[in-house]
């Protein structure tokens, strides 16, 4: 299902809902791939339209933060401002968002040039609505996660890694099974809702293309590392918070936000049993975390 030429576009990622508003009186949003199972018709949270054309100029508002070359954030008394670069579309910014300060309304300008993704002709999405996601959520709704998360039989895994600790790799370990299915390979959103903390699944995948729209209540937290055998060990909650803030998306630029995530993080692992986990790249590590019972220590080779 693609969408052409529509005014208004909303879909929901870990349970919010974003509206785009298209401003130009040609075009409008071509949704492709991953993004169409998240489409929605509730009530948004956040209004954004969107814009081709022009971009403001950044250039007097105060950088409160360089995510290494890739996008930048200023501020101002009654805005916040998102600035995208990228080396092969020159040195000037191609996508800027000024938005209010609670992140709920706001403009994104997107150059005429820069390439039409994500969501069509507005060229709106990755990593924008990555940024405004997590300024969204750290509002006091929820944090974003490097991880995997698999929906096995109604019980939710999240396997949390920093990039190359086999986020992908556990993913492909859990297509085919039975029962099971992958929300995202690469980021999970998590939120406290109904009295339980649950993992979303993002359209942001990694190497596997699959990804869901759904949520599943989190039953065990794995912090990835690779091994020479599979073996599990529980967390303390202190350690299992350092390893989940040191796997988030952090609102660096944000100290409200940020107190909020490390609280939240708190109170997710002293809630839901976190183990570090080495893992073989072998089918029979998905059996080894479906006996998980009272989180003890284990350990199982298949060498």
């Amino acid at each position: 299902m693609c969408i052409h030429g529509a005014p208004e576009l909303k879909f929901e990622i870990g349970g919010v809902v974003l509206s785009l508003e298209w401003c130009v009186a040609e075009g409008g949003f071509q949704v492709d791939e991953p993004y169409r199972s998240f489409l929605s018709d509730k009530s948004p949270e956040a209004t954004f339209r969107v814009k081709r054309g022009s971009l403001p100029d950044p250039a007097s508002l105060e950088e409160v933060f360089d995510a290494g070359g890739s996008w930048r954030m200023y501020r101002r008394r009654d805005a916040w401002c998102v600035v995208l670069q990228a080396p092969a579309l020159g040195p000037d910014p191609y996508q800027i968002a000024v938005v209010e300060t609670d992140f709920t309304k706001g403009d994104v300008y997107t150059r005429d040039d820069a390439p039409r993704h994500g969501l069509g002709a507005c060229g709106l999405g990755r990593p924008m609505l990555e940024v405004l996601f997590v300024n969204l959520l750290s509002r006091g709704r929820g944090v974003l996660l490097h991880a995997c998360a698999v929906s096995d039989n109604d019980r939710g895994f999240l396997f949390a890694g920093t990039s190359g600790a086999g986020k992908s790799t556990m993913a492909d370990l859990w297509k085919g099974r039975t029962g099971a299915a992958i929300l995202s390979d690469d980021r999970i959103i998590v939120r406290e809702m109904d009295g339980r903390f649950w993992a979303y699944g993002t359209p942001w995948h990694g190497d596997v293309s699959i990804c869901s729209a759904e949520r599943v209540p989190l039953d065990h937290i794995f912090v990835l590392r690779h091994g020479e055998e599979t073996s599990v060990r529980p967390l303390e909650a202190p350690s299992a918070l350092t390893s989940l803030f040191a796997r988030s998306f952090a609102t660096y630029w944000y100290p409200e936000g940020l107190d909020f995530s490390l609280d939240f993080l708190g109170r997710v692992s002293s809630v839901v049993p976190c183990h570090e986990l080495e893992f073989l790249p072998d089918p029979t590590t998905i059996d080894f975390v479906r006996a998980l019972d009272d989180g003890q220590p284990r350990h199982f080779s298949t060498l």
